[in-house]
C-alpha cells in the first residue's frame, strides 16, 4: 500500500504485517498533518504515537 500523505510504498508478507509497518511509517511520517502542529508562522514536530487501531483508520480513509 501506499501512503497517503508522502506516497511512500509499505510493504508486508501479510495483512497483519502491512498493517504493523504503516503504523510505524504513520509515527515517522514527515507529511502526516496529525504529526505538526502549526500557528502559522512556526511549525513544531509532535510526538503523537499510533496505534494499529488509528493506522487502519486512516488506511480505510484513503481508500486502499
Amino acid at each position: 500500500m501506499n501512503c497517503p500523505y508522502c506516497t511512500k510504498r509499505v510493504h508486508g508478507w501479510t495483512g497483519l504485517q502491512e498493517a504493523q509497518n504503516f503504523r510505524k511509517h504513520l509515527n515517522r511520517c514527515r507529511k502526516n498533518p496529525q504529526n505538526m502542529l502549526t500557528d502559522g508562522v512556526n511549525t513544531v514536530r509532535l510526538d503523537k504515537k499510533f496505534d494499529l487501531l488509528d493506522a487502519l483508520k486512516v488506511r480505510a480513509e484513503s481508500g486502499q
